[in-house]
């Protein structure tokens, strides 16, 4: 059964030079990554493996992010945010393969370049926390999971949009993955597909949150000794949020482009992804004023240090660009309905934050690591970006071609969630 719309399913002939596109953001994934890995593996530093560790924290949280929107609008009961779930689902799933071998990479051979606990000396006294075995457990345990968790939730959704003539027309490439899609929500009602979804979206939430929070620990705060914010995970996870939100609309804008399901988000579900990234933003400035005042009014050395590192000196202009791209740009633009009601400004403000996002993660890493490190300050920092972009695209122009990209089975009559939530 296709549920109660008509499905598009994959990229029209011809269509948006889709074919080139995936061949060149492969190729170019490809020789970047090898690039930057040959590097790091005969040149390594700590700045190099700083910034590789920035761009890894970036697209791991803002790419769990589409799951995790996902589980938050359906436990809201939010309909306009329908026809973004299967966009949500192959954002998280088409970074999933880096997260995994980015991070035993980064574990395998950079922490000692990165933690400074990995050298300590013998009579140090350290936190039982800080032991490279459990760093490793917990990481890759809660990551594990959370992707586990994720392609079963995302596959159980998308089982409804797949039909039996999808199956039999489609190329042998795709007809066994469609097969093995459909099997997980097979002879199952959609009353108890939408229940299932519905009571495993607090789960959902809970691994990622879990695995966002030790990524914030590990590779955020635990870069500076002595350095303690109970604050720290809940504004590194918004920032992850914030930034998500606008991912999923630039993603759309990628995927009208070879997909033709422009008319399926209307400028009412925009305007909603408007007023969603308003309230994250104002969440944001909250959490960063919460970790900044406690730490500048209490005078805590080893806290506020961090923070005036970041503030003044070298890494003044990127902290204040961080929050003009974060702030005062995208406040200023999403006041107006005009910005919030057309794709291209939302686009253009979705960019913005993400790069605000970006250099967030930036000024949390790189100044613990070096006193005046630049922007791409070598060819391997400018491959270790266009690599991991370059291979979430290549997943994402996959996926494209491979599933239904928007939802067209979940119903958009209160009554059918109602009788869940009783």
């Amino acid at each position: 059964m296709n549920g109660s719309g008509q499905t598009i399913l994959g990229v029209p002939a011809g269509r948006g030079n889709y074919l080139m596109a995936l061949t060149f953001s492969g190729l170019l994934c490809v020789a970047a990554t090898s690039w930057f890995t040959y590097s790091l593996m005969t040149q390594p530093t700590p700045e190099t493996w700083g910034y590789l560790v920035v761009n890894f924290l970036y697209l791991t949280g803002v790419s769990q992010f589409g799951i995790a929107f996902c589980a938050i609008m359906r436990l809201a009961g939010a309909k306009w945010a329908r026809s973004f779930y299967h966009v949500g689902g192959m954002i998280t799933l088409s970074f999933g393969p880096f997260v995994i071998i980015g991070f035993l990479f980064i574990y395998l051979f950079g922490r000692e370049h990165l933690l400074y606990w990995v050298s300590a000396p013998e009579d140090a006294h350290l936190s039982p926390w800080l032991d490279s075995g459990l760093m490793l457990a917990r990481n890759l345990g809660a990551q594990l999971l959370f992707y586990i968790i994720a392609l079963y939730y995302f596959g159980l959704g998308l089982s409804r949009d797949i039909s039996p003539q999808d199956r039999e027309q489609s190329p042998s490439w795709r007809r066994g993955l469609l097969a093995m899609v459909s099997s997980i929500g097979k002879d199952q009602s959609d009353a108890f597909i939408e229940d299932r979804l519905y009571r495993l979206s607090p789960i959902v939430l809970l691994t990622a949150a879990l695995a966002n929070t030790f990524l914030a620990w590990d590779f955020g705060m635990m870069l500076v000794a002595h350095y303690h914010s109970t604050v720290f995970p809940m504004y590194f996870i918004l920032g992850n949020m914030y930034g998500g939100a606008g991912l999923l609309l630039i993603v759309s804008a990628i995927m009208f482009r070879f997909v033709p399901v422009r008319e399926l988000i209307d400028t009412t579900k925009v305007r909603s992804m408007g007023v969603l990234m308003t309230g994250f933003l104002l969440l944001w400035i909250y959490m960063f004023w919460a970790q900044f005042f406690v730490s500048w009014y209490g005078n805590l050395p080893h806290e506020y240090g961090v923070l005036k590192t970041q503030m003044y000196g070298h890494y003044g202009p990127v902290f204040w660009a961080m929050i003009f791209c974060n702030t005062f740009i995208p406040l200023g633009c999403l006041l107006f309905v005009k910005v919030k009601t057309t794709w291209w400004s939302m686009v253009a403000v979705a960019t913005i934050v993400n790069g605000g996002i970006w250099l967030n993660r930036y000024i949390i890493v790189m100044p613990a690591l070096s006193e005046d490190h630049s922007f791409f300050a070598s060819v391997t920092e400018l491959a270790m970006t266009v690599g991991l972009f370059a291979g979430f695209l290549t997943f994402l122009l996959f996926f494209f071609n491979a599933i239904p990209v928007v939802s067209t089975w979940e119903k958009s009559d209160p009554a059918d969630l109602g009788r869940i939530w009783k």
